[in-house]
């Protein structure tokens, strides 16, 4: 279970890094636990389009996690797969950490690295 205030941090982190939709996303799965594609667009109010996009970045990122379970269905119907997502909140947090890393491999490398993930 994360915090009010563990929410908060890690939907600001994705708001700077990602912006505020992905943040929205995030804060949805975060508050809410894990959920469908029909239960984010419902619960943030965001177009499927605007979700699916927020999910592929939040998903590349390793923030969020997709995976597929095998729903219940009645006698003699084909089993039924939903995805579901899932928020990383310590990925999430990890976020914090990188300007740190780059600080430290431009030291050690000596070298001016200006880049941004």
């Amino acid at each position: 279970m994360v915090s009010q205030y563990g929410i908060k941090l890690a939907t600001y982190l994705i708001s700077s890094s990602y912006g505020d939709l992905c943040s929205k996303v995030c804060e949805c799965l975060l508050s809410r636990g894990t959920l469908t594609l029909a239960q984010i667009i419902r619960f943030t109010e965001l177009s499927r389009e605007n979700v699916i996009n927020c999910l592929r970045v939040l998903i590349h990122q390793n923030c969020v996690q997709a995976f597929s379970i095998q729903q219940e269905v009645e006698f003699g119907e084909a089993p039924k797969i939903v995805t579901q997502y899932m928020a990383l909140f310590d990925n999430m947090i990890h976020k914090m950490r990188f300007p740190k890393f780059m600080q430290i491999v431009s030291e050690e490398l000596g070298l001016d690295v200006r880049f941004c993930c």
